[in-house]
């Protein structure tokens, strides 16, 4: 069988706390053809420490200043030699096995150049929070769409080259730029299993784009941005209207849930904090 290279980048600047984790989470992946980059920002905390520590399993890395989070993305797939690339932010994690079923996922679908799994949440402390299931006959709507869980998204090469990569002007909203630019060259597959895990946190982008600290003004820039350029809103009454259906939805899901599955989730975080 072959092994398409994959590549994973992390742009890291100031998460030590979290860094750690992180490169454990891919590293330990059960994928026999993988390339780690690391970006670092130039930290001033012990993360460059951290990424010393695991430098023998890391292909890349450099600690530099840069000129914010896309930049350090673009930088590290400059640098990769990969053929389907991910990119992992330093407080997220890749679920055991993530990488093998996105892989087997695209190259049994040679059409289709994107791949996005489920993920679930996890809090400062690694514990879960909620886990989060796409639910795929609204995913025609251009709002959901924007709602991909980045951490789980596999694409090709050849697709991010198309599109000159990520725009280096845009810090909060760049994945959605990037996956509408995607969505004008391929369809996407959902991918029906857990594959990140998103850490909630209160410098999380996702916080920041709500608007609940210094950053807020540059949120609203970009969220207009979004607006113009493909007509996503995030702020009139139908796109709130979706909102409120979506997560009631994904709250009955929650609650019709099987035990089994949360317990299956619960079992993989713990196997994470352990190593």
């Amino acid at each position: 069988m072959e092994y398409p290279k994959v590549t994973i980048v992390t742009p890291s600047y100031n998460q030590a706390e979290f860094l750690e984790k992180t490169i454990l989470s891919v590293i330990n992946q059960d994928y026999p053809n993988l390339e780690y980059i690391v970006i670092d920002g130039g930290s001033t905390d012990n993360s460059v420490d951290i990424i010393k520590k695991y430098q023998d399993k890391i292909d890349y890395w450099v600690s530099e200043k840069d000129n914010g989070q896309s930049h350090a993305i673009n930088k590290g797939f400059a640098k990769a030699t990969g053929q389907i690339f991910n990119w992992l932010n330093s407080d997220d994690l890749l679920l055991p096995g993530a990488i093998r079923i996105a892989v087997d996922y695209l190259t049994q679908n040679p059409a289709i150049k994107m791949v996005y799994g489920d993920r679930i949440v996890i809090g400062t402390d690694g514990r879960l929070l909620r886990a989060v299931e796409k639910p795929r006959y609204l995913k025609k709507y251009s709002f959901l769409n924007a709602r991909i869980p980045q951490e789980t998204t596999f694409f090709t090469r050849d697709l991010y080259e198309s599109v000159e990569g990520l725009n280096e002007d845009l810090h909060l909203v760049m994945d959605t730029d990037l996956w509408k630019k995607f969505k004008s060259k391929t369809d996407f597959i959902h991918i029906p299993f857990y594959l990140g895990a998103y850490r909630e946190h209160i410098t999380s982008k996702s916080v920041v784009s709500l608007g609940l600290n210094r950053d807020s003004d540059a949120a609203r820039k970009e969220l207009k941005y979004l607006r113009d350029k493909y007509g996503i809103s995030y702020m009139n009454k139908r796109w709130l209207l979706k909102l409120l259906y979506y997560f009631n939805y994904l709250r009955l899901a929650r609650e019709k849930s099987s035990k089994k599955r949360r317990k299956e989730v619960e079992r993989i975080l713990s196997l994470i904090y352990k190593s």
